[in-house]
């Protein structure tokens, strides 16, 4: 779901990217299979996004401020086509 809109150079695609390593469907397919398996309310397949989203949780306007930050970061990178 990433990879097309990356290769086309959007921004969006490419602060998703920028924040972690992107991941395979088998690795999200998996996650998502344990996840229900252990009844789990919130599937965090990503392993940064939980870190992501204790920081939004504990303080969101520092957390604002870092995607402002890397969002920035990208916008003033090239884009890239592999």
């Amino acid at each position: 779901m990433l990879l097309d809109p990356l290769k086309e150079g959007h921004s969006t695609a490419r602060l998703v990217a920028a924040s972690g390593q992107i991941i395979g469907p088998d690795l999200v397919a998996d996650a998502v299979i344990d996840g229900i398996g252990a009844e789990k309310f919130l599937i965090l397949p990503h392993p940064e996004v939980a870190a992501f989203f204790a920081q939004r949780a504990a303080d969101p306007d520092r957390w604002l401020a870092g995607v402002r930050r890397l969002a920035q970061q990208v916008d003033q990178s090239p884009a890239t086509s592999d």
